[in-house]
């Protein structure tokens, strides 16, 4: 499995101007690849390499690798389309390959154009830095410097399992599991209304003091999320790992498209983020061999988990007209997905259902990730 491992360089101040002084021309000689293969309409790399290599060499002091790379860069950011020449920032990313960038323990070693530098980093996810394979971005941002870099992870086989564990996604409850376990979304909530307060607050001055400290706080609250999915899909794999279980969870897409909020709403339903939650949880159980079904949510929440008959459900609480049975809406709904997950890996145990469940659930566009 490939993944993009973050580090962080902690370079000297001699090393960080030399960094950004190798920023600055690596994207000067860009823009001038791409005044050259615009003018000649030329957007192949080897025929690109052909034009441009040369002369550049001669008038630039990048190396031939980093020259190369540079080329790649521009000819790539032609890919999407050809009707619009492309100019690139001062202190953009640039690429790093295996012949330009090595490490050795807990530093790295990066040509510059004042010569190659050993530079001691930090990674949070040091344990995978023996997997690195490909190339890595050179990244200057807030005035830190980043190595966004390729590791190629060998993934666990997947276990046959006999049971899942269902994860009902929402706004209330960040996820839900179908053996009673809520995550709750109030601290990111909090979270989310003080930096909606911060931002709306400052916006309304419109000055230089103003634009700076938008700039500033850009991120943060994306990163607080994104720290809270990772958590959260990691006790989940981790419990389903030890209790030798698969996971089983909504494919949600185009929600946002089907369903309709109050306007008070809106803010917080549009920055709901299951999808990065589906694809963390995707990921790290692949890495442990975890199975992870995606299963149809259709009436997963109206369907009682005991009778399989549709019943009623009113904000959190779920009644069964039926057989009676009554329960936390959420739960109820993850314990639905928990055995829709177990009947699309293990189709013959589909007769657990009543007639009126099979209408939906034979019918799902169902895909299972390992």
């Amino acid at each position: 499995m490939k993944l993009t491992l973050q580090i962080k360089l902690l370079p000297t101040e001699e090393q960080a101007e030399s960094l950004i002084t190798t920023l600055k021309e690596s994207n000067i000689v860009c823009n001038r690849i791409s005044d050259i293969i615009w003018e000649n309409k030329v957007f192949n790399q080897f025929k690109a390499h052909y034009l441009c290599y040369h002369d550049l060499k001669k008038s630039f002091r990048l190396s031939a690798q980093i020259l190369v790379r540079c080329i790649s860069k521009t000819v790539n950011a032609y890919k999407l389309d050809k009707k619009k020449k492309r100019f690139f920032k001062p202190l953009g990313a640039i690429t790093y390959d295996s012949r330009i960038l090595s490490y050795k323990g807990m530093i790295a070693s990066l040509w510059t154009v004042d010569g190659r530098f050993k530079i001691p980093f930090v990674c949070h996810n040091s344990k995978y830095l023996p997997y690195v394979k490909g190339e890595a971005d050179l990244v200057y941002k807030k005035g830190k410097f980043y190595l966004f870099q390729t590791v190629e992870i060998p993934e666990e086989d997947v276990k046959d399992v006999e049971e899942f564990i269902g994860v009902d996604f929402g706004v209330t409850n960040i996820a839900t599991l179908s053996d009673g376990t809520n995550f709750s979304s109030e601290t990111l909530n909090k979270v989310r209304d003080k930096h909606f307060k911060v931002r709306r607050s400052v916006q309304r001055k419109g000055t230089t003091g103003s634009r700076k400290l938008l700039k500033r706080l850009k991120g943060r609250e994306q990163r607080f999320t994104a720290i809270t999915n990772h958590t959260i899909a990691k006790q989940i794999v981790e419990k389903a790992k030890s209790l030798n279980v698969g996971i089983a969870i909504e494919d949600l897409t185009h929600i946002r498209e089907k369903t309709t909020v109050r306007k008070a709403q809106r803010r917080k339903h549009h920055s709901w983020a299951f999808f990065q939650l589906r694809s963390f949880l995707e990921y790290k159980a692949k890495l442990v061999g975890v199975p992870l079904a995606i299963v149809d949510p259709r009436y997963t929440s109206k369907t009682c988990n005991m009778c399989k008959q549709i019943g009623d459900r009113n904000g959190k609480l779920f009644s069964c007209p039926s057989c009676g049975n009554i329960a936390d809406a959420d739960i109820n709904a993850a314990k639905n997905i928990a055995q829709l997950g177990l009947s699309v890996t293990q189709p013959g145990k589909m007769n657990m259902f009543s007639p009126i469940s099979h209408i939906y659930l034979e019918r799902p566009a169902v895909s299972a990730a390992g």
